[in-house]
């Protein structure tokens, strides 16, 4: 048994939207602290990490010892499109499918199978960042739509002075981006050494589909190690991707 009731559906649409463009399946764990995915893509480049406190949830209810529910991320996906900013959301498993609804102007309902996979439990990575960054989310948005166009590889590289330089390469133009708490484009800045990280645009313009529906975005990275981006979003939930650095 499994249900809860979220007020703004458009977050879970936009989380999703880029989740699914990382993994094709996944397996929720529902228990009493909360709701969680941690997934890595097939390919072991990217990892998915979601964490949403049962707090948040307007309504919120699981069986003891809690559940897990597998299932397609591009058909819950589908359906999350469907979503409107005023629509709240509601999921609840019955007889072996996940049943979606949305209360806003009426009632609409959609119904997915579950689907049957083993649930491997990754552990969560362990890295000492020397670099930590954080900024609006509109402005990791707009940072990486700026260099996507132009961009196969963006290097992120800190500066003492507390600037943060994001630098888009192709194979015919460059692009680049600079960040600082001077000009208020970053909220926050730690910098315990200079360092740099590079990693593929591909997956970064990925993760951006969920910067629409969060608050604040931290990035985080040490020289030649995994680029950690958390979006943060109303009631203290968390998406977390972990991206690791581009071998030249």
């Amino acid at each position: 048994m499994f249900t809860f009731r979220f007020k703004d559906a458009s977050i879970w649409r936009y989380m999703m939207a880029s989740v699914e463009k990382i993994i094709d399946e996944g397996v929720f764990v529902a228990t009493e602290e909360g709701l969680s995915l941690r997934a890595l893509d097939t390919s072991h480049v990217v990892m998915v990490d979601l964490l949403y406190p049962a707090e948040a949830f307007t309504e919120y209810s699981v069986k003891p010892g809690g559940v897990e529910i597998g299932v397609s991320m591009g058909a819950l996906a589908k359906i999350l499109r469907r979503a409107r900013k005023e629509d709240e959301l509601s999921l609840t498993l019955e007889d072996g499918n996940i049943v979606v609804e949305y209360h806003g102007r009426g009632v609409r309902r959609f119904k997915i199978p579950q689907i049957s996979l083993v649930h491997e439990k990754l552990p969560e990575p362990r890295i000492s960042f020397t670099v930590k960054a954080k900024m609006l989310a509109s402005t990791f948005k707009e940072s990486i739509n700026t260099l996507k166009p132009v961009a196969d590889s963006v290097t992120f590289k800190a500066f003492e002075d507390k600037r943060l330089l994001l630098l888009g390469r192709g194979d015919v133009a460059s692009a680049e981006v600079e960040l600082s708490l001077e000009k208020q484009t970053l909220l926050e800045m730690d910098v315990d050494s200079p360092d740099e990280s590079t990693c593929s645009i591909e997956y970064l313009a990925d993760i951006v589909s969920a910067a629409w529906a969060a608050d604040v975005v931290a990035v985080q990275y040490s020289q030649d190690a995994p680029v950690r981006v958390d979006m943060e979003y109303p009631g203290g939930g968390r998406l977390t991707f972990y991206v690791s650095p581009r071998v030249e």
